[in-house]
């Protein structure tokens, strides 16, 4: 872990591995076609046997048939160690556990006959989990059985909400046994949660905290019970939908999905299947829904909305790697400020502190931003003619080289600089004044190709005389939308227009009161 001279700073790269297997081993494991591989991943001090994922192709790009593996996205679980019975041939591999840890990449020869064995060690970069932040999956649509846990342990992962329409049990069940795998490091909750329509996630209250993940009824621990008088958080897990300024003006919205299964690990998604599309507000390329989902949430912000983001697989990812969108919820303060927090200790707390806004999303790099010595979710007051003046502090961790790093206020980067140049300044960033009601980000945007990867913060909120900030520009872009949804609505058949009527109308009342609140351009 480098950091710079100022301390804000850590920066990591790939470590590289060369495993050769010579034909001088004589082994009854040897394939008579091929040669044994056995890995064995560890990591800490003292070393402790590990599970992380494996992703392995030979040198023509094929993925070789793994027997008795578990999926998890574009490899499969490494649970502590693995023993490949593999073809003769030269090979490319990854491990990889999480964006906490350095990727362990490199290449190995396959020989007729040939065996070995092989440690593979697992560098954490940083340490979440003892800075206060815990990592959670808020939409986990993928395979739901007893392996489940596992996978979360493979990708550092502590919370998973589970997705389900089928109306089953609300329990996953647990491996146990001497081959359950390794104890993970910290808590894992698996809590089940209903996705009823594509559209929408509804997450019921928790009133008591799970102490195992859910699995088999519990034993001497209390299993998670769900209030029956508190209605379910409702979580908007499509942003580009057409229905969404209808949903705004007449729903209650508790969240949206701004990092979802349009930014998937192993894949290039340019086009939304459902909803508006990114190339209408000339977002294109690969990294346009990414982008498009982003300025959406900003435009929320901009209209005077404050709902917190989530991060999350989404509902219509079967084989993606859980957490690869993950939402790190930070712990209670544990002094006047958060630049020091508590662990999260339960998963009731976890959940609170994500309804709460204090988290920080992410699909790659590590951020750890304050405000003013506050937290994300943080809601500054003040009184008309005094002014804020406040610094933001952070911590950086990338494995992806970074575009840029910006501090967005009020929809614009009022701070952009590369990292380098960041370096550069000592890791310093200029002080921000504020005179007026408004909101605040912290963002790093990296390279990467495939897709937009990002780490995103929640926002913060500064509050004049008890009046949130709205502007014309941002109810202005959902009253277009709307117009732009009634125009698309129009082709439907009269049966599905009929229950859109009422909606409408009731949208264009509650859009044009809200541009009369407006006190922001």
């Amino acid at each position: 872990m480098n950091r710079s001279p100022a301390g804000f700073t850590e920066k990591c790269c790939c470590i590289a591995a060369m495993l050769i297997l010579p034909n001088v081993f004589d082994s009854p494991k040897a394939s008579a076609a091929g040669g044994v591989l056995k890995l064995v991943t560890l990591s800490g001090e003292p070393p402790v046997a590990t599970a992380a994922r494996l992703e392995l192709r030979s040198d023509k790009g094929r993925k070789p048939a793994l027997r008795r593996t578990i999926r998890s996205g574009p490899g499969v679980v490494l649970d502590r160690e693995i023993e490949l019975a593999l073809n003769p041939g030269a090979y490319r591999f990854r491990v990889v556990r999480g964006p906490e840890y350095r990727v362990v990449s490199g290449n190995f020869e396959v020989q007729v006959g040939a065996a070995d064995e092989r440690r593979i060690d697992l560098v954490r970069m940083v340490d979440m989990q003892a800075e206060g932040y815990l990592a959670g999956d808020m939409a986990w649509g993928g395979p739901v059985d007893k392996d489940l846990t596992l996978r979360m342990s493979a990708e550092d992962l502590h919370v998973a909400a589970v997705l389900r329409n089928d109306g089953g049990s609300s329990r996953v069940a647990s491996r146990t046994g001497p081959d359950a795998g390794p104890e993970p490091v910290g808590p894992i909750w698996t809590s089940q949660r209903f996705d009823q329509d594509s559209n929408w996630l509804y997450y019921p209250e928790a009133t008591s905290d799970p102490t195992e993940a859910i699995g088999a009824p519990a034993t001497g621990a209390a299993a998670a019970t769900v209030s029956e008088e508190a209605p379910p958080r409702a979580v908007i897990a499509n942003p580009f939908a057409w229905e969404l300024p209808l949903w705004l003006a007449n729903r209650r919205v508790d969240g949206i999905l701004t990092m979802g299964d349009w930014l998937q690990e192993d894949k290039q998604i340019d086009v939304i299947p459902e909803g508006r599309p990114p190339a209408e507000l000339g977002f294109t390329g690969n990294d346009g829904p990414g982008r498009y989902a982003e300025s959406i949430y900003w435009r929320l912000l901009e209209a005077g909305f404050r709902i917190p983001p989530l991060a999350g697989s989404g509902a219509s990812v079967k084989d993606a790697a859980i957490g690869y969108n993950r939402t790190y919820a930070i712990g209670p303060t544990r002094g006047q400020d958060d630049r020091r927090v508590a662990p999260i200790e339960s998963e009731r707390d976890y959940y609170q502190a994500v309804w709460g806004g204090r988290t920080m999303l992410t699909n790659g790099p590590l951020l750890r931003p304050t405000l003013g010595g506050q937290a994300p979710g943080h809601v500054f007051q003040a009184r008309s003619g005094e002014t804020l003046t406040m610094s933001v502090e952070l911590h950086l961790a990338v494995r992806d080289p970074v575009d840029y790093l910006e501090v967005i206020h009020n929809g614009e980067a009022v701070h952009s600089v590369r990292l380098d140049e960041f370096a550069k300044a000592g890791g310093m960033i200029p002080e921000l004044t504020f005179r007026e009601s408004g909101w605040v980000m912290v963002r790093v945007v990296t390279q990467h190709a495939d897709h937009f990867r990002a780490a995103i913060s929640a926002p913060w909120h500064i509050e004049f005389d008890n009046v949130p900030r709205i502007s014309r520009g941002g109810v202005e872009f959902f009253t277009r939308w709307l117009t732009d949804s009634e125009n698309e609505w129009k082709k439907l058949p009269a049966e599905q227009l009929g229950p859109l009527i009422q909606p409408v109308r009731s949208a264009r009342q509650f859009w044009r009161r809200r541009l009369e609140m407006a006190n922001a351009e």
